[in-house]
C-alpha cells in the first residue's frame, strides 16, 4: 500500500504539468486580406477557392472596419 502513495504525487505533477503547458502550445492565426479576390463585394465560395490557392486553409469576408460603406473584403487564414 505505501508504494501507491508514492506513485500518486508523481502521477499529480505530471499531470498538472500537462494540464499548464499543452492549453500554451496553440499556435497563433495568420491573417491576410487576399491578393487575388479583390471585388466590391465578397461572397463565400470564391473567397475560400482564392485563399486555398493562396496558401492559406481559411477565408471569410469580413466588413471594413474604416469605410463607411459596406465594403466587404476576403480575409485568409491559416496558422503560422
Amino acid at each position: 500500500m505505501e508504494v501507491h502513495k508514492v506513485k500518486m504525487p508523481g502521477l499529480c505533477l505530471v499531470l498538472l504539468m500537462a494540464a499548464l503547458l499543452l492549453p500554451g502550445s496553440e499556435g497563433k492565426i495568420c491573417k491576410e486580406y487576399s491578393k487575388t479576390y479583390t471585388v466590391s463585394e465578397c461572397t463565400s465560395e470564391p473567397c475560400v477557392e482564392h485563399c486555398h490557392n493562396e496558401g492559406f486553409t481559411e477565408g471569410e469576408c469580413k466588413t471594413s472596419e474604416y469605410e463607411l460603406d459596406d465594403y466587404r473584403f476576403c480575409l485568409c487564414k491559416k496558422h503560422c
